[in-house]
């Protein structure tokens, strides 16, 4: 089964799904061997840890592209992965939905910012002109090549110069009906009520029309008793933290090189003890070493194997 078809079979087996956002092949490998359906490529993430960028449009679609590439090929499960503004009009559009259905993930969203974007919960977004953003959904889904590649429609009309939620539900609604195959809008804070609202309106004129929400790491969660399952009853069926992987990598790695700047060796020893017995401890076979070595057996002259480990010093001989 294609990954489009796992994705479509995810949203009809249940009630609904929900995963962290990773920004390389790494964080999708942990992201799926803890247990996801799903993985979500960010944007914000793959600028942060490709260029040491913000997300503010600087990316270009081969960058985006290869990193979907990337970790579509290091997971089994199905990816949906950030296309930012589809790098450019309509034209540039379908070309960008053909770029990521041959990387092998199982579908994209695309928003109607002005390019270059920024992260949907910074100020100084703008939107581009109602008609051009539905000629770019139709052209997404008209130019994709595999019917169930997923076109997800994003509109950050809600927080947008000239926008407002009485916009962003139009154009959700016209997305809907240029053939998106799910509407995503941001929302600039955690109130319950403009993504309820959203969804019942949106679910009045198509009730069947799956949506997307993000459960954002830049908002105080911690602060709101809204739940998942609270989320998924308003009625979304898909819920991202989008920069969940990335921030609580950046928490980790700053403790431990602040501990190692302060403690030296003491720190890394340290570490070493907690990670014993932790499913991360064995990195190599984690990245798959094991595999490697099964490959080279079937493949590789047996004499050259034998040399190789058995001349050879190191771990997993």
């Amino acid at each position: 089964m294609s990954m489009p078809k796992k994705f479509r079979k995810l949203l009809q087996e249940k009630e609904y799904i929900v995963t962290p956002g990773a920004s390389n092949p790494l964080h999708a490998m942990i992201v799926e061997k803890t247990g996801y359906d799903f993985v979500y490529m960010t944007g914000y993430g793959t600028s942060l840890t490709l260029l040491g960028f913000p997300d503010v449009g600087l990316l270009t679609e081969t960058e985006m592209v290869t990193n979907a590439r990337n970790i579509a090929r290091a997971v089994n499960v199905p990816v949906i992965a950030d296309a930012d503004t589809g790098f450019g009009n309509a034209i540039n559009v379908i070309r960008t939905v053909q770029s990521y259905e041959g990387a092998g993930v199982a579908g994209i969203h695309l928003e109607d910012q002005v390019s270059p974007k920024r992260c949907g919960h910074l100020a100084g977004k703008m939107i581009v002109p109602f008609e051009e953003a539905v000629g770019k959904i139709r052209a997404a889904v008209e130019g994709k090549r595999d019917k169930d590649f997923v076109i997800i429609a994003r509109t950050d009309a809600v927080a947008a110069v000239g926008g407002g939620f009485d916009e962003a539900l139009r154009r959700a609604k016209a997305y809907a009906r240029a053939g998106a195959d799910m509407l995503f809008c941001e929302f600039p804070d955690t109130d319950p009520e403009p993504p309820r609202r959203f969804a019942a309106e949106v679910h009045r004129d198509f009730p069947d029309l799956p949506l997307f929400f993000n459960y954002s790491s830049s908002f105080r969660w911690y602060e709101s008793p809204l739940t998942f399952k609270d989320v998924a009853a308003m009625g979304y069926k898909v819920l991202i933290v989008s920069l969940g992987c990335m921030r609580v990598a950046m928490q980790a790695i700053w403790d431990y090189a602040e501990d190692m700047m302060k403690r030296g060796d003491q720190a890394e020893k340290d570490f070493e003890k907690r990670v014993k017995g932790h499913p991360t401890e064995d990195f190599n076979k984690f990245a798959g070493i094991p595999r490697i070595k099964e490959l080279e057996a079937k493949y590789l002259p047996k004499e050259e194997v034998r040399k190789k480990y058995e001349e050879s010093v190191g771990l997993y001989r």
